[in-house]
């Protein structure tokens, strides 16, 4: 019984709580964990949900565009993103890694997953965490 107890107390630790940065860099050149995500907004239209995630630090604003289709499981279609960094544009395509999807019949849809964002030569550079979080509708 006791070792039970304990395997499923370390099963519970190595499987759950690890919190991954909303931004991180995938060289890891460069430490992005003041980035938050800031909004979550979208509207949906039958299967397709058309969402955009915001992230700052406060001296940049990195723009997740992205276009899902909803059904089991829930997948990305396209997406794209771009980010005005030191005076320099950066863009690419969005690709995902998981994507979570709840609700959304009687109320606002929720969505969440991890993204990684490409760059214009199809390498992934960086890695976006959206929480499973409330779509707001857009005006």
């Amino acid at each position: 019984m006791r070792r039970s107890l304990c395997c499923t107390l370390l099963l519970l630790v190595a499987c759950g709580g690890r919190k991954h940065p909303a931004v991180e860099d995938l060289s890891g050149r460069e430490n992005l964990s003041l980035f938050k995500l800031q909004s979550l907004r979208g509207t949906r239209d039958g299967d397709r949900l058309q969402a955009q995630a915001m992230f700052s630090d406060s001296s940049s604003i990195l723009t997740v565009d992205m276009r899902f289709a909803i059904g089991s499981p829930t997948t990305l279609e396209s997406g794209a993103w771009r980010w005005m960094r030191n005076n320099q544009l950066l863009t690419g395509a969005v690709a995902a890694r998981s994507v979570s999807f709840l609700g959304g019949q009687d109320g606002p849809p929720s969505i969440g997953g991890v993204f990684q964002l490409l760059g214009t030569d199809g390498i992934a550079k960086y890695r976006v965490t959206i929480p499973v979080t409330i779509v707001s509708r857009t005006n």
